[in-house]
């Protein structure tokens, strides 16, 4: 058992990132009807396997912030019988695979990345060259449908089985090579391209965070996939992320602590500004456009249309929160400890200057995400971003080691 648990988080990993295509599967074929409570029952069970896993490295101060937590979020609960505890699981998705990063070092993670890789390739060629073999096997709408993210009424316009963000069409054309690829987004094992695009990001800020410590073609062909997935998905937000990150690699700032601070806060205070700019009173905010400039103005107009309870949490949200990620945190956690555990992240002492910046990267990755949804939260994506950040935040001595026995995997690619 001691052997074999620090490849724990690499399989949990993989399993995160691909269960959701399994059940699809399975729902398509008929053998089983998904619904949420199902799916939320598998997450929870592979966190739950996490937690057991580091749970010896559970410190006092970590159980102190957690019952601090709990114990602001039961009174909210008690002040506002709508609140939602879901914000909880997504803090114990980060905290679990940060500890089992730490746990697995960068062996381990730097497999995940490559496993999890080679899996969305295959299947998002198998989609792209197949699309109507892709979705006789794997019926994404009715997916969506049973787990209620769909409702039972809703019109199928594009008349797929694809996620309704599954074409670009008309005015909306493709942005990365139409002519060739059409104007299907491949969603590969995630079923929709917005999580293609954040597992792009995500792969993206890894290899920029080890690029100059680890230099060699490994890093580099894996950067490159990262971007073919951006391609793959067309996804306008991980290229535009991509580049942001890129720049901030090479900014002085690149490593400081107050930037993966501030960055987020500065974001949050610019869309305020935005909203106050374009208030309509007496009219609720409302995505008028779905693209990123509407999505945009929502966060905006929302954070702006809120009164002080709705910032303490200590009242619903008049408009619902989950296309914007900023609202969702504030409205879940209350401002005070939404910006005490954005401190705990931003000002962790990190062990490896890589760490460093994989700290800084992930600041700009959910700085850019929250704008315009809560997406950067989901296992689906956030299980390898977590990993890959705690394997690299390891002590140099595990560090060193692990790089050297790194040196004993054999190339994947003929190079």
């Amino acid at each position: 058992m001691r052997v074999a648990q620090p490849s724990l988080g690499k399989w949990l990993v993989v399993m995160a990132t691909t269960f959701n295509l399994i059940l699809c599967f399975v729902a398509t074929r008929g053998w089983v009807h998904i619904s949420n409570a199902m799916i939320a029952v598998i997450e929870l069970s592979i966190l739950g396997i996490g937690l057991y896993a580091v749970r010896k490295h559970v410190s006092s101060m970590t159980l102190a912030i957690m019952a601090l937590i709990c114990a602001y979020l039961i009174g909210v609960k008690m002040i506002n019988p709508g609140a939602s505890l879901k914000i909880i699981h997504d803090i114990g998705i980060s905290y679990i695979f940060y500890q089992l990063g730490r746990m697995s070092g960068f062996r381990n993670a730097h497999s995940a990345a490559w496993i999890t890789m080679w899996v969305v390739l295959a299947v998002g060629m198998f989609e792209l060259l197949a699309t109507n073999a892709f979705g006789e096997m794997f019926n994404i709408w009715q997916y969506y449908v049973q787990k209620g993210v769909i409702s039972t009424s809703t019109i199928n316009y594009g008349n797929s089985t694809f996620f309704r963000s599954g074409d670009r069409a008309g005015s909306a054309s493709r942005t990365f090579f139409p002519g060739l690829l059409g104007p299907h987004r491949v969603s590969s094992v995630f079923l929709e391209p917005v999580s293609l695009g954040d597992y792009a990001a995500v792969v993206f800020a890894y290899c920029v965070s080890i690029f100059k410590n680890r230099p060699g073609q490994r890093h580099i062909w894996l950067c490159a996939f990262a971007l073919f997935c951006v391609v793959l998905g067309d996804s306008r937000f991980a290229s535009g992320c991509c580049v942001l990150m890129l720049l901030v690699r090479f900014m002085p700032f690149r490593r400081s602590a107050w930037f993966a601070f501030l960055m987020p806060i500065g974001i949050a205070t610019v869309l305020l500004i935005i909203g106050s700019l374009n208030e309509r009173p007496g009219i609720a905010p409302a995505i008028v456009t779905d693209d990123l400039k509407g999505r945009l103005l929502f966060s905006a107009r929302l954070l702006d249309y809120w009164n002080v309870s709705q910032w303490f949490a200590f009242a619903p949200s008049q408009v619902y929160t989950a296309d914007t990620g900023y609202a969702y945190i504030v409205n879940a956690l209350g401002l005070p400890i939404a910006a005490f555990l954005l401190a705990v992240f931003a000002f962790h002492r990190c062990r490896t200057q890589e760490a460093s910046l994989m700290k800084n990267m992930i600041a700009v990755y959910f700085g850019a995400s929250l704008c315009i949804g809560a997406a950067a939260f989901t296992i689906k994506t956030a299980a390898l971003l977590w990993l890959v950040y705690g394997a690299l935040d390891n002590n140099p001595e595990h560090r060193q080691a692990s790089i050297m026995d790194d040196e004993s995997i054999p190339n994947p690619l003929p190079v």
